[in-house]
């Protein structure tokens, strides 16, 4: 009976994938460009571009009408000299050439874990034949010009959308490689041919994870016991690869290189959940 109430209560050692946190993904924190316009944190958009004199025009605003909390962003299609710019967010860098229309998305935030789905709060007042895109891609850097494309999920949706409508997308996985960037983007127009006038709110962007370890071998894994007070083991398919056990923050705390199939002792690790990655050699 002590052994048991240790497991659960005492040194509770859950093996579960915890999202590492889209930045800023309900849009509370916002911040004053030089050029007057507010732009959400950790976000890129175009308005430094489309709100310079004389087009003076901001196609990403902090909106009051949010799912989740105070604020959501709102993302608005608008006529910029002779062409529409639609509203959009990244988590990358986003440039345009106003006199040639040419635009180029790069970069991103470091991310190595492996979601299953990308989910969002959004409303859409589309004008006549548009639609909006909500997207995400995952990328190895490769050393090359061209990083490698690990992962993707997108979504159009040219349903106008009143109240708040939830959104989900698989993430379809390209390969074996282990992710390392992470861009997201949404956009309220086709980006072809955006359309003057469709305005897109979005709120409450997220990662989805399955319980368990979250990558293109998961069906084969096996840790046990789980819970656990004193040790683990890795089912003998994982023989000759790295384990790496991480905390629900994504700090490092225990990692076993050439993992041979012995015990992993956890009996040191504080009582909580715990994310295990094995990486196969």
């Amino acid at each position: 009976m002590k052994h048991i109430f240790t497991i659960f209560t005492f040194a509770f050692f859950a093996v579960f994938v915890i999202a590492q946190e889209v930045p800023n993904n309900s849009f509370e924190l916002w911040q004053t460009a030089d050029e007057g316009h507010e732009d959400p944190v950790s976000w890129g958009t175009a308005n430094s571009t489309t709100n310079v004199f004389p087009i003076d025009k901001v196609t990403t605003e902090k909106s009051s009408d949010a799912y989740d909390g105070g604020f959501a962003a709102m993302l608005t299609s608008k006529t910029v000299l002779t062409f529409v710019a639609p509203g959009f967010i990244t988590l990358g860098q986003f440039d345009i050439d106003l006199w040639t229309q040419v635009t180029s998305i790069t970069g991103g935030i470091q991310y190595n874990l492996y979601p299953d789905k990308l989910t969002a709060f959004v409303k859409y007042a589309p004008a006549e034949g548009d639609f909006f895109r909500l997207g995400m891609w995952m990328l190895r850097d490769d050393g090359t010009e061209v990083p490698d494309t690990v992962a993707t999920a997108l979504y159009d949706g040219a349903e106008a959308l009143d109240e708040y409508t939830f959104i989900s997308v698989d993430v379809d996985y390209r390969n074996e490689f282990e992710p390392e960037i992470l861009n997201i983007i949404a956009i309220s127009s086709n980006p072809d041919n955006p359309v003057a006038g469709s305005i897109l709110h979005i709120d409450k962007i997220e990662l989805e994870y399955s319980t368990g370890i979250v990558n293109y071998q998961a069906s084969k894994l096996s840790v046990f016991p789980n819970p656990a007070s004193d040790y683990i083991t890795i089912n003998s398919f994982f023989k000759d690869s790295d384990v790496l056990i991480y905390d629900i923050l994504g700090n490092l705390v225990k990692k076993q290189t050439s993992y041979q199939g012995q015990k992993i002792t956890v009996s040191n690790l504080k009582a909580g959940q715990y994310i295990v990655r094995i990486s196969k050699n």
